[in-house]
């Protein structure tokens, strides 16, 4: 038997039992769905060799498998200014659903990166003022094959699932990177010096904001 509740916006929404025997409802209203054939998909994977595939175990989300060893990685960006700029301050957390079905060396856990306006004037890089990474610490342990969800700067306020979470706590300013900075765009990609047969496969990204603004997407195969 499958139950239903409304969402906030009265759509009809599936009732989900968690792992404690507490109910959970999932409202996927405020999720973005993006086609990896679509205009946005090749937007969002853009700079990406080779590029995303469907998964062939027929899983959620974009897979990436590196064949060689050589510089190919995989650039998800998901976040372009809307009606009003967004600084790095503001930025409450990035998260995503991943699995890496492959660990040949410890660069084969992915990683966010929120790159800044330039500014014509102390630019860190060619198109960018300043970049800031966050990336796991060598530390934590993820199976291979394991789905968990990652996250960095806080703590996000929902997972929209039930998987478990690993944060990426190290941190990596390239240039000035100030609060009060624009950002230019967001990416969660993979590490250039990974090695051959990396395959990870990522199911979701989302971004949530300060004062409650947040946007989340559905990677469809």
């Amino acid at each position: 038997m499958v139950l239903h509740a409304c969402g906030r916006d009265g759509v009809s929404i599936a009732v989900k039992c968690s792992g404690d025997g507490q109910l959970d409802t999932q409202d996927n209203s405020l999720t973005n769905n993006i086609l990896l054939t679509s205009v946005s998909g090749i937007g969002v994977y853009a700079d990406t060799q080779p590029v995303p595939t469907t998964d062939i175990n027929n899983r959620p989300g974009w897979l990436h498998t590196k064949p060689t060893g050589n510089t190919d990685k995989f650039n998800y960006y998901f976040y372009s200014q809307g009606s009003h700029p967004v600084t790095l301050g503001e930025i409450k957390s990035l998260l995503s659903t991943v699995t890496i079905d492959t660990w040949p060396s410890s660069a084969s856990m992915p990683f966010f990166v929120i790159y800044t306006k330039p500014t014509g004037v102390g630019d860190a890089g060619a198109w960018y003022h300043s970049k800031r990474a966050y990336a796991v610490d060598g530390t934590k342990k993820v199976l291979m094959g394991e789905s968990v969800n990652i996250y960095c700067v806080n703590k996000p306020s929902s997972f929209r699932n039930n998987k478990r979470e690993i944060e990426l706590s190290t941190k990596i300013d390239t240039g000035t990177a100030l609060d009060t900075e624009e950002v230019l765009t967001i990416s969660l990609q993979s590490d250039s010096g990974s090695a051959a047969s990396t395959q990870v496969l990522v199911e979701t990204l989302g971004l949530e904001l300060q004062g409650g603004t947040s946007t989340y997407f559905n990677l469809i195969g």
